[in-house]
C-alpha cells in the first residue's frame, strides 16, 4: 500500500492510536500520528513491525490467536482474553499499558484487499475506577453484614421487650419508645438497601408497569391519594429494584403532599418514563441535594428514600432528572429505559 493512498489522510489525522495491518501476515502497513505518540516508536519503525510486536513478547502466540479470531468476526471491541486477563500493549521503553482494541475490517481502495484496522486505547483509568468500585462494594458488603447481624439482633430484642412492657404496664414512655425503635428499624432497612442494591443490574426481565405499579400502591399507606396510570407500557428492569423505586416515590409524594395528592405514572418518549405528583414540588435549588443520602425535609424522614431511588436507577444505568410536574408538583424522569 503506497503512501499516497486514499486511506493515508484519514489514518494520519486520526486522534486515536490507529494501526492498519495485513490480516494474513500481521505486517503493519500504516499508522496514525497518535499511534507514534502512544507506542513511542516512529511511524517508520511501526511500519516495519508485526502487529503482534505491540504486545508482550512472552504472550505473542496468544495475541496472534486473538488477532486471527477477532479479524474473522469483525467488528469487535476486545479488552481481555477469554480467561478474563487484560490485554496489554508494550511501548518502546518497555512499559506495559492495559488496552482496549476496537477493530474492524476495511478495504484498501487501491488493491481491494481487506485489511485489519485496530484502534488502541489506554484503559488504565477505567481499570483503576473498576478496582475502586470493587473495593467500595466489598466495604459496603461488610457494612451491610454488620448492620444486618450486629444491629438487627439487639433491635429485635428491644422491640419484643417493648411489646411485653406495653402488655404488663401503662406508661407515657412506651409509645415514644416503640416509635423510636420502629424508626431505627426503618433506617436499618433503608441502609441495607443502599448498601446491597446499588450494584449494576445484571439480569432484567419484562415488567408490565401497570401490574407492578398497582402492587406498589397497595404496599404504601396511600390514605386518600389517587393514582393515575397514563401509559400502559412494558419495560426491561429488575422487578424488585423497580418496585423499591416506585414505593419510595409514592411515599415521598404522600408524605410531602396533601392527603388527596395525585400521583401519575407515564411515558414521555421511547426511552423515558416518569413518576410525578401534584404536591408542593421541590425548589430547583434543592433538587440535587434531595437525591443525596441524609437529606430530609421532615423531622421523621430518614433522608435515604430518594437517595435509594437514585442508586437503584443508576444500577439500571438509567439517568434520573428531577423537574416540575404538569400540576406544579415533583416529577422524576428516568431516561435510558428499554421500553418494549
Amino acid at each position: 500500500m503506497s503512501s499516497d493512498t486514499n486511506l493515508q489522510g484519514f489514518i494520519k489525522s486520526s486522534p486515536d492510536a490507529t494501526v492498519i495491518a495485513d490480516p494474513e501476515t500481521g505486517e503493519i502497513i500504516d499508522v496514525s500520528q497518535a499511534a507514534e505518540d502512544f507506542f513511542g516508536y516512529t511511524q517508520e519503525e511501526l511500519c516495519s513491525m508485526d502487529v503482534i510486536d505491540l504486545h508482550p513478547a512472552d504472550e505473542h502466540e496468544q495475541y496472534r490467536r486473538l488477532f486471527e479470531t477477532h479479524f474473522e468476526h469483525q467488528p469487535a471491541v476486545v479488552s481481555q482474553f477469554d480467561d478474563g486477563s487484560p490485554l496489554f500493549a508494550v511501548t518502546a521503553d518497555g512499559e506495559q499499558i492495559p488496552i482496549e482494541i476496537n477493530s474492524w475490517a476495511i478495504e484498501d481502495p487501491d488493491s481491494g484487499q481487506s485489511l485489519f484496522q485496530g484502534v488502541f486505547r489506554d484503559i488504565s483509568e477505567r481499570l483503576r475506577r473498576q478496582r475502586e468500585l470493587q473495593h467500595q462494594n466489598e466495604r459496603l458488603d461488610e457494612f451491610a453484614s454488620v448492620v444486618s447481624h450486629d444491629l438487627r439482633n439487639p433491635l429485635n430484642v428491644a422491640q419484643a421487650r417493648a411489646t411485653l412492657l406495653d402488655q404488663e404496664c401503662e406508661s407515657e414512655h412506651i409509645d415514644p419508645l416503640q416509635t423510636a425503635l420502629d424508626r431505627i428499624e426503618t433506617i436499618v432497612a433503608e441502609t441495607l438497601t443502599l448498601a446491597r442494591n446499588g450494584e449494576q443490574v445484571r439480569e432484567v426481565e419484562s415488567v408490565r408497569m401497570v401490574d407492578l405499579v398497582g402492587n406498589c400502591w397497595k404496599m404504601v399507606d396511600t390514605a386518600a391519594a389517587t393514582l393515575e396510570f397514563e401509559n400502559e407500557m412494558t419495560i426491561r428492569a429488575d422487578p424488585d429494584r423497580l418496585q423499591r423505586i416506585c414505593e419510595n416515590l409514592f411515599r415521598n409524594a404522600i408524605e410531602h403532599g396533601d392527603d388527596n395528592v395525585t400521583v401519575r405514572v407515564g411515558q414521555t418518549d421511547e426511552q423515558t418514563i416518569y413518576i410525578e405528583d401534584d404536591g408542593p414540588g421541590i425548589p430547583e435549588d434543592k433538587r440535587e441535594a434531595v437525591l443525596e443520602a441524609g437529606h430530609s425535609s421532615t423531622p421523621t424522614g430518614t433522608g435515604l428514600g430518594l437517595a435509594i431511588v437514585q442508586r437503584l436507577a443508576e444500577a439500571h444505568e438509567w439517568d434520573i432528572t428531577l423537574t416540575d410536574g404538569e400540576s406544579g408538583g415533583a416529577r422524576f424522569e428516568f431516561s435510558g429505559v428499554e421500553i418494549e
